[in-house]
């Protein structure tokens, strides 16, 4: 089966599988391929939103249910939270609204919710969308920056396959490097 063909049948699971662990990077894949015509907008919004709330609940049920544990364990993680946990408890709706745009923070700041006072089920009602507003903007801004790319670069076609499998790369290798970092 051609490349291109794959990622018609297969770009939204991708996109939904990638977006648990890196979301911008995928959403931005994803849009270069609206742009291209393999998958529809709307439907990548769709998937880049529930793999990004999907992650929020995880990190926020493993702060209510391991947070104190997690904390001992982790040295480094304790000092984000404790950086961040003044803003947190001050603006508790505020936080899982803007949690989505913080790099760097969007671990911490579920399991920090979910460490605090905050009921899951408002967890989940206020993560719902603030993911869809996330998706929508990343998805938006990707697009948009595909077709500056077009115009001042030209026709990508030929090299999208090399490109797409670039950035899988750069994405895997972030996310392995997140994860090896925090387990040191």
């Amino acid at each position: 089966m051609h490349a291109s063909a794959l990622l018609e049948h297969y770009g939204l699971l991708a996109v939904f599988i990638g977006g648990l662990f890196e979301g911008e990077t995928i959403l931005m894949l994803g849009a270069y391929a609206v742009h291209q015509g393999y998958l529809s907008l709307w439907p990548l919004i769709a998937c880049g939103a529930a793999a990004a709330f999907l992650a929020d609940q995880f990190y926020f049920h493993l702060g209510r249910r391991q947070g104190a544990a997690l904390l001992a364990k982790r040295p480094a993680m304790a000092r984000h939270i404790a950086r961040v946990n003044g803003f947190v408890s001050r603006h508790p709706v505020a936080t899982v609204f803007l949690m989505r745009f913080a790099w760097g923070l969007r671990i911490v700041l579920p399991a920090t919710l979910g460490m605090g006072p905050m009921r899951a089920p408002v967890f989940a009602a206020l993560s719902i969308p603030a993911s869809l507003v996330w998706a929508a903007v990343v998805a938006l801004f990707g697009l948009q920056l595909t077709q500056l790319l077009h115009g001042l670069v030209g026709h990508l076609r030929p090299y999208e396959h090399g490109l797409i499998l670039a950035a899988l790369v750069i994405a895997l290798s972030v996310a392995l490097a997140r994860q090896w970092r925090s387990r040191r």
